[in-house]
């Protein structure tokens, strides 16, 4: 299948050939029209100037003889005077007067009374102009007939046939051309597929080792705990053990488990995008909430600086979950009392919403693979949660700025374009 950088380019290369051949049709056309016109012209312009001539003309006397010989018009091949009859009165060639002609042309001419044009080919292979003229002479119909050379306008024709030529070499050059430049595109096309799928994979791979590491743990748990019970129980020493905390702790790790496929299924799918218009301050209070439910003893307080009335309009759900995920990866920044700061303004028709902690912060190498899927630089957890804000926050027409410094704080920008 063609791509469509692949698609564009046979395109252009197609409507250019078709308006160069287009261009170059109408040209050549053009030019053989004008050395047609321009017989015409010549030739008309010989008979008119000889009708004179043919009415005072002498019995025995053979003007066309002296006009051939002589050259006094250039490009004449013959000229011949016939009567309604199809009779030579008089030609250029002596051994043709008398003889009678069958000539569909010369009819016509008679017959219209107006100029009649023609081609033939001479005996040398030579094809000439022919102008069947007619007039009268004597009260009697007479068709003067003279043939031209198109030799003085092969000039013309010839620099028509070299730019039809020129411009069928052009032609071909501009595909040869378009078909390397098509399979460079192919080859980048081809290389670019399979640095993908060498990513994809290595992605995977990352996956695997997380997700084992992952799920490994809390299996362990659960698998050894159920285990010691199991076996207490059959032993009857059920005083010896906690039961209620060691059921917590699978309880705990199931939970671990839930969370990780959850996060799994909204990276690897994201729902179709529903804008709607709300107030921005009760989606923070609630994302709050569900933050701070999950906060340990750590103090950390949370500043919020947004007006009352701001609204905007995107995906409800979608921004509370990309403020939830932010806001979590701040406060697990911070390692015993912090400050947290959510504010929003409007610029530039863009929602404008910060998040900014003075956690620990992060060195560049971090900052450069932070929204990568499954990189983490803490004990635990799969590294999706800012690859899912990333994901989220493009899935709602927006973007994500990232500005950290090692124990300076990170500060996370959504910008959401198009509020009023």
């Amino acid at each position: 299948m063609l791509s469509k950088y692949t698609s564009y380019i046979i395109i252009i290369l197609a409507a250019a050939t078709i308006l160069m051949a287009l261009g170059t049709y109408y040209t050549y056309r053009n030019s053989l029209l004008a050395v047609e016109d321009s017989l015409k012209l010549q030739s008309l312009g010989i008979a008119i100037s000889l009708e004179p001539f043919l009415l005072k003309l002498n019995p025995g006397e053979n003007i066309f003889r002296d006009i051939v010989t002589e050259g006094r018009w250039e490009g004449i091949a013959f000229i011949a005077l016939y009567d309604g009859e199809g009779t030579t009165l008089l030609h250029s060639n002596e051994k043709l007067i008398n003889k009678k002609v069958d000539d569909e042309f010369i009819s016509k001419a008679l017959s219209s009374e107006e100029a009649v044009y023609d081609y033939t080919t001479l005996g040398t292979g030579e094809e000439i102009f022919i102008l069947n003229f007619p007039l009268q002479l004597n009260n009697s119909a007479a068709v003067l007939r003279l043939g031209l050379h198109s030799y003085p306008f092969e000039k013309i024709i010839r620099q028509a046939n070299f730019q039809a030529i020129s411009a069928f070499i052009v032609i071909v050059i501009l595909w040869i051309t378009g078909y390397f430049f098509v399979s460079a595109v192919r080859q980048a096309e081809a290389l670019s597929e399979s640095m993908e799928e060498k990513s994809r994979l290595t992605m995977l791979g990352e996956m695997s080792s997380v997700l084992a590491h992952e799920i490994r743990n809390p299996l362990g748990s659960i698998k050894g705990f159920a285990q010691f019970i199991l076996e207490q129980e059959k032993a009857d020493k059920k005083s010896n053990i906690n039961t209620e905390e060691y059921l917590n702790i699978i309880i705990s790790e199931s939970k671990r488990l839930e969370a990780l496929t959850d996060e799994l299924l909204l990276y690897a799918k994201i729902s179709e995008y529903k804008p709607e218009q709300f107030k921005l301050p009760p989606l923070v209070s609630e994302s709050l909430t569900t933050i701070q439910a999950n906060i340990d003893s750590r103090h950390i307080d949370f500043r919020i600086d947004i007006p009352e009335d701001f609204n905007i309009r995107t995906d409800y759900n979608k921004l509370k979950q990309i403020l939830i995920n932010i806001i979590q990866n701040s406060v697990e920044s911070i390692s015993d009392k912090g400050l947290i700061e959510i504010t929003a303004k409007l610029r530039h028709n863009n929602a404008e919403i910060s998040v900014q902690d003075n956690g620990s912060g992060m060195v560049k190498e971090t900052r450069a693979d932070a929204f990568k899927p499954f990189f983490t630089t803490k004990t635990s957890g799969t590294g999706l949660g800012l690859a899912i804000v990333e994901r989220l926050t493009k899935s709602i027409g927006g973007k994500i700025e990232l500005h950290s410094e090692p124990s300076k704080g990170t500060k996370f920008k959504i910008i959401i374009p198009g509020q009023l």
